[in-house]
């Protein structure tokens, strides 16, 4: 009984710290976004027509994690709910859940078309610089 307890008390500060942790990752979005585009702009020496397409690829994934952002703010109140009832209705978060994912999935599905639209647009030389700054950065991340 004692080890239930511990389990069901672990998940659900993991839970809960997954919800609301997730408050702070959404105040950088844009930031980081602009980030990593900026970043690819500078390594890659891009040309003006890989700018533009770069610029196209950035304000439509921006859109697509805005509507994102906002639906993961939907959640917040169907988990707040389910945390201050008596008993947590499994099915209503993972309903919430569901529609959240097939959101993400579609962003993610767009992000791999976006790719590779792009990767058509860079030289072999473009590619062979994107890939080795990849590979560093895996490097210091194995470090972590």
């Amino acid at each position: 009984m004692k080890k239930w307890a511990i389990i069901i008390t672990t998940l659900l500060t993991g839970g809960t710290l997954l919800l609301f942790g997730g408050c702070r990752h959404g105040h950088n979005q844009a930031e980081h976004l602009d980030f990593v585009f900026n970043y690819l702009e500078d390594v890659l020496d891009l040309d003006t027509v890989q700018q533009a397409k770069l610029a196209e690829i950035k304000k439509e994934l921006t859109a697509k994690a805005d509507s994102l952002k906002a639906s993961r703010e939907k959640m917040q109140p169907i988990f707040k709910e389910q945390l201050a009832a008596d008993k947590i209705d499994t099915k209503v978060i993972k309903e919430a859940i569901a529609v959240h994912r097939q959101q993400l999935d579609g962003v993610i599905d767009l992000a791999i078309d976006r790719l590779a639209e792009f990767h058509a647009l860079l030289t072999p030389a473009q590619r062979q610089k994107l890939l080795a700054k990849l590979e560093k950065w895996h490097k210091c991340q194995e470090k972590f």
